[in-house]
């Protein structure tokens, strides 16, 4: 049961939404500065401008809405650490950084210290999501897959452990088997299942439409164990089981695709606003990502392996991410200021504190970068335009979203001021 008064003070999530655009576009700066790093997986500016999405990126704004989506959705709270919660998004983002300039120079000891950094940030904050969700006897089913989500999260990390063992004391291990299924649990494990999982509770709620099935939860069950099978598999190489567990994975990107478009199709709101398309953009890149991924493990070119990954973080990730934040942080904005407004004096609407024409605006910029990146996995000269693009949108994001955080912050102690008898009809 969705229980708004459970809401936390918004700060520390609008300073990890904040932060994570601003790696994102770094990310996209570091591909204009080297547009030639698409032409391998394995390019020092590929995988620092990968890890500076995922974990400078996506990472604080999927951990900022998690401190509000855990207490509001499932109803259970979370531990507050203070002041620790804002150093401990300053040590990921520190790690993030530290990460991509080690890809970059081939530091070794650069990659100890963003270890550390990354593996402390994200392990305490998985461990205090991780006894919120795990605490309470007979959880409901959206708090099982978000905690499931938050165990691919420990699996993702895990597998980074080993790599930087290999990086930096020269372990002799399956190097291509751990990278290929580090990524996997990051992309089907944590960051996929986090978005099935807030996707089952959003999507009905504010589109106004039918629920999903419940045999799609025991499909998203399976995400779990197709990643256990697949990377035992891998690490003993057993080809044909890890087939199978890349078969599992797509079919569930795939079905989750289609659940929801038939659901925002069918929505019941009557407005095909921002929100609205954005979401069947979301469904049509998840369909794609796992038709692409299928083809990625079984064809012999190695650029599909690149565009899934475009597709998967930037597209999918990405995408998400900004059709989300354009209905949290306005909600958020307008939640905290009705709690305080005693006066009862009129407030802006969810699509006046982003203005709506702005977020379709910069979603369609963003979508379009995207399908020109996958496209640059095989024409490289579109990587350029492409990334300024990301780049663009991006900042053009920070800013709406900067923007209506100020507004927030200045409105909020004038609402506090007001006395309660303030005629109604007034306007802030």
């Amino acid at each position: 049961m969705v229980s708004t008064e459970a809401s936390p003070a918004p700060d520390i999530t609008f300073a990890h939404m904040l932060a994570g655009v601003a790696g994102m576009i770094a990310a996209a700066l570091l591909l204009v500065w080297q547009p030639d790093a698409l032409l391998t997986r394995w390019h020092p500016a590929t995988l620092a401008a990968v890890h500076l999405f995922a974990l400078g990126g996506l990472m604080p704004v999927m951990l900022g809405a998690l401190f509000q989506f855990v207490p509001v959705a499932c109803g259970l709270s979370l531990p507050r650490w203070g002041r620790l919660d804002g150093w401990i998004l300053v040590v990921l983002m520190l790690g993030s950084l530290t990460l991509a300039g080690s890809f970059l120079q081939g530091s070794t000891l650069g990659f100890g210290l963003a270890g550390v950094l990354l593996l402390g940030s994200l392990l305490s904050v998985g461990a205090r999501l991780a006894w919120a969700l795990g605490r309470q006897a007979g959880p409901g089913e959206l708090a099982r897959t978000l905690l499931r989500s938050v165990l691919a999260l420990a699996g993702t990390v895990s597998l980074a452990s080993l790599l930087l063992g290999i990086l930096i004391r020269g372990w002799q291990l399956p190097l291509l088997a751990i990278v290929d299924w580090h990524a996997l649990w990051g992309i089907a494990g944590w960051m996929g299942g986090l978005i099935a999982s807030v996707a089952s509770m959003v999507v009905p709620m504010f589109h106004v439409t039918d629920a999903y099935p419940r045999r799609w939860f025991w499909l998203s069950r399976l995400v779990l164990m197709a990643l256990l099978l697949g990377t035992f598999a891998s690490w003993l190489a057993w080809g044909w089981l890890v087939s199978v567990a890349v078969c599992v994975l797509a079919v569930a990107a795939v079905s989750f695709g289609i659940l929801t478009v038939r659901r925002v199709h069918a929505s019941k709101r009557g407005e095909h606003d921002a929100f609205h398309w954005g979401w069947l953009g979301v469904t049509v890149l998840a369909v794609a990502m796992g038709g692409i991924g299928a083809l990625a493990h079984f064809s012999p070119d190695a650029r599909w392996g690149v565009a899934f990954g475009i597709l998967a973080l930037a597209g999918l990730g990405g995408g998400t991410v900004s059709v989300m934040v354009y209905r949290i942080v306005p909600f958020l904005i307008w939640l905290h200021w009705q709690r305080v407004n005693k006066a009862r004096i009129r407030l802006p609407m969810l699509h006046q504190i982003v203005p709506e024409r702005w977020q379709g605006v910069q979603l369609s910029v963003e979508g379009l970068s995207v399908l020109l990146l996958c496209a640059g996995a095989f024409f490289p000269a579109l990587v350029l335009p492409a990334a300024c693009g990301m780049a663009l949108g991006k900042l053009g994001q920070w800013i709406l979203l900067a923007r209506a955080m100020r507004d927030y912050a200045q409105r909020l102690p004038v609402l506090k001021a007001l006395p309660p008898r303030v005629a109604a009809s007034v306007r802030l």
